[in-house]
């Protein structure tokens, strides 16, 4: 049994390329985070066929943190109401 701090080798595929990818989450946690992040590039490869592969991955980039910024909003919002 591995503890919590250890990290695993996980090997995920983004766009037909495959990565080690070493992490404390889960296996589970960090392949359905390439599956996402590979849909996310093919998904804007197909939007925006015509761009290189350095501008669609800043778009997914740019994607994710449009999503992720209100979440820790929120989060630090409840976390604030929490202590007054």
């Amino acid at each position: 049994m591995s503890s919590e701090n250890e990290r695993q080798r996980v090997t995920i595929e983004i766009l037909g390329e495959k990565y080690v990818v070493r992490s404390t989450s889960p296996q589970q946690h960090v392949l359905e985070v390439g599956k996402h992040v590979d849909h996310l590039l093919k998904e804007l490869q197909g939007k925006y066929p015509r761009i290189g592969l350095q501008k669609v991955a800043i778009l997914a980039a740019l994607n994710l943190a449009s999503e992720l910024l209100p979440l820790q909003k929120a989060a630090k919002d409840e976390k604030g109401d929490g202590e007054k």
